[in-house]
């Protein structure tokens, strides 16, 4: 059967998902593990170019097999989203690549990737990537954020081919973008995260082109972006992770504008805030945020539901961290989170569901990886993590 789109209510907002008829099999039926996996875009800061992306297989217990290398790519890669890009039923990984072709890696369906190909044909300075039916058809887009040159929408082909344009008129220093519905079409827009101009949302026309304006006035060094329901409506906030000044939320209006922003925590303007994911974490119903920060504690700021936060140390480690995913490692139901670690042991927390976590390394490798996601590589039962953690950065990912 063909794929069919059809609603997810996922935070109190809901997205659109692929969802394929019944092929008379499953993940157990398969003997494949449901366990999420993880898959790390790595980069080598002393030789370019040196260091192949990872992915590892998890074992639902919160422990992960020996990594392996996704393939003989040795690009700088600085970000990654799963999803389905081809025609099979097995997550596929579009990597972010600083100064080469943007990659995507098709997966085998048992737990690696098969082959890679190059999206479109641009080599830029790509900082982050989101993938989304940004489109009219049923095929997954992807939307990568570029420093210095304009951003780029590539069209899926539903085969793993893909067609690229330029997101908007302007030239951006856009370091991460994130996707959903933030007016009320039902059409997937965009969000970009930007050093030394204005944070910008793009609004889409379901045909794959966007208008984008300025999300308010503040000049942020923003490095990464959320969405998700942070305050007492029903419309879409932004929470970004801001390079040595405050993190700030922006409260959506439902109309794909933002009426006001705020700090998220006031009393921190210093970090070095480089990734912020979103999730319940402590056991109510309100979204927290979790910042990865560079050569300080991360941070874990618990929602009041009403855009304010409490915020506290993540864990008593100083890391430097670069992009962190949230996803159920370990089938407690609890969320837990996995850092990617720049020049050092990716880690993974276990969360204990009251906002309490414990840390271990991923594996005794040592890399520098700049992004991390979540998925089941090997199953074609269940999804990419955004779905599961309520990361709406990942929101736009489909469900196999």
């Amino acid at each position: 059967m063909t794929g069919l789109r059809t609603p997810l209510l996922v935070a109190g907002i809901i997205v659109a998902v692929v969802v394929h008829g019944d092929d008379g099999g499953d993940a157990a039926a398969e003997g494949v593990s449901a366990a999420l996996d993880v898959v790390f875009a790595d980069f080598d800061p002393v030789i370019p170019g040196s260091s192949p992306n990872r992915f590892c297989l998890g074992t639902g217990t919160g422990t992960f097999t020996v990594c392996t290398e996704v393939s003989t790519d040795d690009h700088d890669s600085v970000g990654v989203a799963l999803g389905l890009v081809d025609g099979d039923r097995h997550l596929d990984a579009v990597f972010a690549n600083a100064g080469a072709v943007n990659r995507v890696c098709f997966g085998g369906g048992v737990g690696g990737f098969s082959s890679c190909s190059n999206v479109g044909a641009d080599a830029a300075a790509t900082m982050g990537v989101a993938l989304g039916f940004v489109d009219d058809d049923t095929h997954l887009d992807a939307v990568f954020a570029n420093n210095g040159t304009a951003n780029r929408a590539c069209l899926g082909d539903g085969a793993g081919g893909f067609t690229c344009s330029s997101v908007g008129a302007g030239t951006e220093s856009s370091f991460a973008v994130a996707l959903a519905q933030l007016d009320a079409d039902s059409d997937l827009d965009a969000v970009f995260a930007n050093i030394d101009g204005p944070n910008q949302a793009c609004l889409g026309n379901g045909h794959g082109g966007f208008s984008c304006s300025d999300l308010g006035a503040d000049v942020d060094d923003s490095r990464a972006v959320a969405l998700g329901l942070v305050d007492a409506d029903i419309h879409l906030d932004a929470v970004f992770a801001n390079d040595k000044s405050f993190n700030r939320v922006c409260f959506g209006d439902g109309a794909g504008g933002f009426s006001s922003c705020a700090d998220v925590d006031a009393g921190d303007p210093g970090s070095r805030s480089l990734a912020v994911a979103l999730g319940h974490l402590d056991g109510d119903l309100h979204l927290d945020v979790l910042f990865g920060n560079f050569d300080s504690f991360d941070q874990l700021c618990l929602g009041a539901g009403e855009g304010t936060f409490t915020c506290q140390d993540f864990v008593e480690e100083s890391l430097l961290t670069l992009d962190v995913a949230l996803g159920d490692l370990d089938d407690d139901a609890d969320l837990d989170a996995v850092l990617a670690i720049f020049n050092g042991r990716n880690r993974v927390c276990l969360g204990d569901g009251l906002g309490g976590f414990s840390c271990a390394d991923v594996s005794a490798e040592e890399a520098s990886s700049a992004a991390v996601d979540l998925g089941e590589l090997g199953s074609t039962s269940i999804f990419a993590d955004g779905f599961e953690s309520g990361d709406t950065a990942a929101w736009s990912t489909t469900v196999p």
